[in-house]
């Protein structure tokens, strides 16, 4: 296993935000150009039902992450030498899980059919498409933890750029050749397959072995200290996607298609969290264990940048969103996306 370069916590925290800055751009822009040359092939219901599909899929794994992957980060993050163990026992977990969520996923389809009336069969295999892509990424995530954890996130941005590229690609080349949401979601669950593999070579290349790891006493302390970051997920993700979901059974893809419009270009936009937090976080556990007054401290600063970062951004967008909307898109039923990218 090789070792990481020794950095200060400063220099480490603005090298791993340059990697994740530079991930997380590159990631949403190629997500969000694919969203809208969907939105200029298929048209408003084609991005609803796009939408609808992740909006789903999201809820349903977050609702059975239980906050495994960020527990793991903070431990390996104070214990290198343990990543091997927590590696193995979270991906043992999460094998474990992985019947369940078929399951799961038929009885929110249940409901959905008996009670609100909002399925058919292409929804129903567009959704299958994005859920085994998303199991694909659920086994991934302890992988990429492990970046997390030893401060390397040159590994982890490299390879969801590289994941986010394929998909990208291939669902540009489907739409221009014809083809719809069926094949664009084949693409992204093979896009995720090949990711896992990936990640996994470069974690036992790289950083520590590992295997299926099954330690009952292991699991049990994974599960039960990792209740409340699953618990903070789950809602913070179901508070981000019901939106689309409801509406996309109360109203049709059509309308959902003109909030995702919106809805889409504020997601991109979210980077910047998206990007700090990470690269704190493995500082802020080291220095909560070392000394609560210095995590204090680097918390409060890291808030204070991000919301002299987001009143701006909030204020602008709101400002000029009846010229964004239609630059973007270009088609007019799209003008009714001004409203949504406003509120």
């Amino acid at each position: 296993m090789k070792s990481a370069p020794a950095y200060s916590t400063a220099e480490t925290i603005a090298k791993n935000t340059v990697f994740l800055t530079i991930g997380e751009l590159g990631t949403r822009v190629l997500s969000f150009l694919l969203v809208i040359a969907i939105a200029r092939y298929l048209a408003d219901a084609g991005l609803g039902a796009f939408a609808f599909a992740f909006a789903f899929t999201d809820i349903l794994l977050n609702f059975i992450d239980l906050g495994v992957p960020m527990y793991i980060a903070r431990e390996m993050a104070k214990n290198k030498a343990s990543s091997g163990m927590y590696v193995s026992n979270a991906l043992g977990l999460r094998l474990l899980m992985v019947p369940a969520i078929p399951l799961i996923a038929i009885a929110m389809w249940l409901v959905a059919a008996f009670v609100i009336h909002a399925t058919t069969p292409q929804t129903m295999l567009i959704t299958a498409l994005a859920l085994v892509g998303m199991i694909f990424n659920f086994l991934n995530d302890p992988f990429r933890m492990v970046f997390m954890a030893h401060e390397r996130d040159e590994y982890y941005s490299g390879l969801i750029i590289l994941e986010r590229l394929m998909f990208t690609v291939a669902g540009f080349a489907l739409l221009v050749n014809g083809f719809g949401l069926v094949a664009i979601l084949a693409a992204f669950a093979g896009a995720q397959f090949i990711s896992l593999l990936t990640t996994a070579y470069f974690v036992r290349k790289k950083f520590t072995n590992f295997t299926i790891g099954l330690d009952r006493k292991i699991i049990t302390s994974i599960v039960k200290n990792s209740a409340w970051f699953g618990a903070a997920n789950f809602l913070r993700m179901a508070a981000q996607r019901i939106d689309i979901v409801l509406l996309s059974v109360m109203q049709g893809f059509a309308v959902t298609g003109w909030y995702a419009a919106a809805s889409r270009i504020t997601e991109s936009l979210r980077f910047i969290p998206l990007v700090i937090v990470p690269a704190i976080f493995p500082a802020l556990s080291r220095l909560n264990a070392q000394s609560k007054e210095s995590a204090k401290l680097l918390f409060e600063k890291t808030f204070y940048y991000m919301l002299t970062a987001a009143i701006p951004i909030a204020v602008g967008v709101t400002l000029t969103a009846d010229r964004i909307i239609p630059f973007l898109y270009r088609q007019p039923e799209f003008y009714h996306s001004v409203l949504a990218l406003k509120l």
